[in-house]
């Protein structure tokens, strides 16, 4: 019981009038607390607005593997499906625009690349994405099978459009674990987020560290990633806040 309204109860007989009007004042939060018995009630905050994002996503394919996804557009839903889960914190949610089969571009410097004949670079990355049915001034996410190795995906601001792989830079396919934490990093940049240090607490945007928790968002990022979301474009497209 509420520590004001038990002290009202032994009030004297000539307080009564002012246990009355104190009993009115209680009412709504003596039923607000004991609602169920799920333990104390929530106090919710005044919520903030979702922001919906759209986003196409472009499937590559090729002769050459690592450039050739095998996600189908179920799995990709998925995908989007964990990262929406991992973006709720800030209320930010991408909706699939469309979905695209696209043949990847100059796969023999990415083939090259990949073999050490040519040193690692991100344009040779960025020379593999068609740029034809990029939806523009929105968001554009690419997906290829495997980096190897090299990393799980990049943002490429110029463009710009995320590249994600559908393997994790260990080679396993978790669709709803690595994948989809590694796109929603991705889509971080696309936000303004920069790479942050490693901390046991954990962060989205913290590449490759160790720790309990690797989604999630501090305070500030939460901020700075809503303020890029509310321009309706990514990162790099001319509206873009740091």
């Amino acid at each position: 019981m509420n520590s004001i309204a038990k002290d009202l109860l032994v009030t004297r007989p000539r307080a009564r009038r002012s246990l009355l009007l104190w009993a009115v004042i209680l009412a709504p939060m003596v039923f607000v607390s004991c609602s169920d018995d799920s333990g104390p009630a929530e106090i919710v905050a005044p919520s903030r607005s979702l922001v919906t994002l759209r986003v196409r996503v472009h499937l590559l394919s090729s002769e050459f593997q690592p450039l050739s996804t095998e996600l189908t557009e179920d799995e990709v839903a998925t995908v989007f499906g964990r990262v929406n889960a991992i973006w709720q914190q800030a209320l930010i949610r991408w909706e699939i625009e469309s979905i695209l089969r696209e043949d990847a571009l100059n796969a023999d410097a990415f083939a090259a690349m990949l073999n050490g004949q040519i040193p690692f670079s991100d344009n040779v990355i960025a020379s593999v994405l068609p740029r034809e049915n990029l939806l523009s001034g929105e968001w554009d996410v690419f997906l290829i099978l495997s980096l190897e190795g090299i990393a799980g995906g990049i943002y490429f601001s110029g463009i710009p459009a995320a590249l994600s792989a559908e393997l994790d830079p260990d080679g396993q396919r978790q669709l709803t674990r690595a994948t989809a934490r590694i796109l929603a990093h991705e889509l971080g940049h696309s936000l303004s987020l920069p790479h942050v240090p490693c901390t046991p607490a954990g962060n989205l945007m913290s590449p490759g560290c160790a720790a309990a928790d690797r989604t999630r968002l501090t305070d500030a990022q939460v901020e700075a990633a809503r303020r890029q979301a509310l321009t309706g474009h990514p990162f790099g497209s001319g509206l873009a806040f740091n």
